[in-house]
């Protein structure tokens, strides 16, 4: 089963959020920046010759545009984040919670699974069905976001040895 119905691990939300700038001003680049450390450049290579430079961009867009509609629904819902965890400010703990949170019960890792970890079930499909009406990003592209963020996560297991 790909759902997590349980509670969204908050405190691990708040050190993405922060990661990637804040509430007001996140970024995946500088998430990703975080997460990967001196291999950003790196990184961004790999996606760009895997994925393409257009459809990096297209990830780039459909994140940040997924957090920010992540976080204006949790605070219309009265959520509020904590401070994060000053242990969580280290790309390669923050790598290692963020692949623990979408690793399922028979080992395989699943985005949406980490997604769920961090927003809930509800939000998480509220987003994606958002993504997929909006004839800007569409259906096609909400997969290609998750295929991509996937490779980011596995290349990050790899890059932390996890």
């Amino acid at each position: 089963m790909t759902r997590y119905t349980g509670a969204p691990d908050l405190s691990l939300t708040s050190a993405v959020v922060a990661a990637g700038g804040g509430a007001k001003h996140f970024s995946s680049l500088a998430l990703l920046a975080r997460l990967t450390g001196p291999a950003q450049g790196a990184e961004v290579a790999r996606l760009t010759q895997r994925f393409g430079k257009a459809n990096v961009a297209t990830f780039v867009t459909t994140f940040d545009r997924s957090i920010h509609d992540a976080l204006k629904t949790a605070t219309a819902a009265g959520v509020s984040l904590p401070k994060p965890p000053a242990y969580l400010k280290d790309g390669g703990h923050l790598s290692a919670a963020l692949l623990r949170a979408g690793t399922m019960g028979n080992g395989r890792f699943d985005v949406g699974y980490m997604l769920e970890h961090l927003v809930s079930r509800n939000i998480h499909v509220a987003i994606m069905h958002q993504l997929d009406d909006d004839p800007s990003v569409g259906y096609q592209r909400n997969a290609e976001f998750h295929e991509m963020l996937t490779a980011v996560m596995m290349d990050l297991k790899s890059q932390y040895g996890l």
